[in-house]
């Protein structure tokens, strides 16, 4: 009886050991990030040159005035503009533990940031660099240097057109992250991405690239 309560008392005290260790391993595994911002010494690096750019059009009847049309179902009135930003390459794809660098240069639409969902990787804070890539600034809360545009003053993270901020990370993880601009882009409730946001207002995108990181 007393050995049968030994084993017992043992196999109890293994389970929850092993029980312990699993969820620790869990735990573990949901905070590591599938891209972070700081590279390993020895990881490769690959670099990028992505333009944030837009099209835009005013559509035209057949007598070639401006027209009213529908924008994905909303109504928009003649001699408005139909647009859309868009990254280009819109598709960035690297193997796991590439220490990633992406050098994103704006030449048109007024202001963008750029936030990789589900990570902290954005360019909030990140810096502004020359064509040589040396560091000029950070893109950080700051008066407009473009003082031909709008606003006046920029929220950190936002960069303006004709400037090139460097995002750096590292791919620990496969899969694909959605590169989103904020100011073009409405996140719905599901995670869908909409040109218009919950009060029909245009943001003009949605904006969005992919990083695809292979195994």
């Amino acid at each position: 009886m007393l050995s049968k309560t030994l084993f017992l008392a043992f196999a109890s005290i293994t389970l929850a050991v092993t029980s312990g260790a699993a969820a620790a391993q869990v735990a573990a595994k949901a905070k590591t990030a599938g891209l972070s911002p700081n590279c390993a010494a020895n990881a490769p690096v690959r670099q990028f040159l992505v333009v944030a750019g837009e099209w835009d059009t005013v559509p035209k009847g057949r007598d070639g005035k401006p027209v009213a049309y529908t924008d994905r179902g909303v109504a928009r009135e003649a001699n408005s503009k139909l647009e859309r930003y868009s990254f280009d390459p819109s598709v960035i794809i690297v193997k796991r533990g590439d220490c990633v660098e992406l050098l994103v240069h704006s030449v048109k639409g007024d202001v963008h940031n750029v936030v990789i969902e589900g990570t902290e990787i954005g360019t909030e804070g990140a810096p502004i660099i020359d064509d040589a890539g040396k560091a000029i600034g950070k893109a950080a809360a700051r008066a407009n240097p473009n003082k031909y545009e709008g606003p006046d003053k920029l929220k950190a993270g936002e960069f303006v057109r004709g400037e090139q901020v460097k995002l750096r990370f590292q791919a620990n993880q496969p899969g694909t992250y959605r590169m989103i601009c904020e100011m073009h882009t409405f996140v719905g409730p599901k995670g869908e991405l909409r040109a218009y946001d919950d009060k029909g207002k245009a943001v003009k995108g949605p904006m969005v690239g992919y990083v695809s990181v292979l195994p």
